[in-house]
């Protein structure tokens, strides 16, 4: 189970390739968020150099969020994103990949998690990266979806209900998403915005804030998700931003160092089965 997360979400890869030195197998995969379009490439059978390759040139050798626009909906246009993901996945149905796989997304029509096991793969991870105010909904049939994470950023309790075995969670939520030293309750006019951009040098910015705000509401979800896995793998992510995609392979090293280091640790609870082990 792959959590969401922002740019931490690559030590997902980490951990993969961890699991994958290790021997130990994953015969089903489900997701969220950035999670999704990582898991669904390890679903898809892509090898851990195939997918550090696939996710450098789709998210850190480009912006995928830097298609602005006029925000009626959103401020990406999201067609950077769909292209992205079609290139990478193509017209791929979920339940023809190798591995079962799951991702979710919030359903804003009627307010609830949906669980996409059938159906393309691209357009429903498209719906599950889809945050609130970043990038516009997947608007199908009537309904508009968005990203899973807005509810449930560890979906295990789906994962316990759709598959068997024993759940491994990878959580790289953001439990503290970013620091500022901002001291203000309103903007500067715009025509002293350039001193205060040149004086605040560590300030966050509108996405921040919508992908972070997108997450609180999962927090304390997260917290109960956790102690359904058997084992939950939280690699120590805090000092990356959410939003800092440059710092892919810190992010991969981190996950797979993480990982390496507490193996033994998760390879005795797994063949156990035991309750969860939560290694942070």
């Amino acid at each position: 189970m792959l959590s969401g997360g922002g740019a931490r979400g690559f030590a997902h890869i980490g951990v993969l390739r961890a699991l994958s030195t290790a021997q130990i197998p994953v015969d089903s995969v489900g997701a969220v968020s950035i999670g999704a379009i990582i898991g669904a490439g390890w679903a898809a059978g892509w090898s851990v150099p195939e997918m550090v390759e696939r996710m450098r040139r789709s998210l850190v050798d480009v912006n995928p969020l830097g298609d602005y626009t006029v925000p009626l909906v959103s401020l990406s246009a999201g067609r950077r994103v769909n292209r992205l993901l079609r290139r990478e996945f193509g017209e791929s149905q979920i339940e023809d990949l190798p591995l079962p796989f799951f991702c979710v997304s919030a359903n804003l029509t009627g307010g609830q998690l949906t669980v996409h096991q059938r159906g393309r793969l691209w357009l429903w991870l498209r719906a599950s990266v889809a945050i609130p105010g970043v990038l516009p909904p997947v608007f199908t049939k009537g309904e508009a979806y968005v990203d899973g994470a807005t509810l449930n950023n560890l979906p295990v309790d789906v994962m316990r209900e759709t598959m068997n075995g024993t759940i491994l969670a990878v959580d790289a939520g953001a439990d503290r998403a970013f620091h500022t030293e901002m001291e203000l309750s309103e903007m500067p006019p715009v025509w002293a915005l350039p001193a205060w951009l040149r004086r605040n040098r560590r300030r966050i910015n509108v996405i921040q804030i919508l992908l972070r705000s997108g997450m609180l509401n999962s927090t304390a979800v997260t917290v109960a998700q956790r102690e359904l896995a058997d084992v939950v793998i939280k690699p120590p992510l805090e000092h990356i931003d959410l939003l800092d995609w440059r710092s892919f392979e810190r992010a991969i090293e981190l996950g797979y160092r993480h990982a390496s280091e507490n193996m033994d640790q998760y390879s005795a609870a797994l063949n156990r089965n035991r309750p969860t082990t939560v290694v942070s």
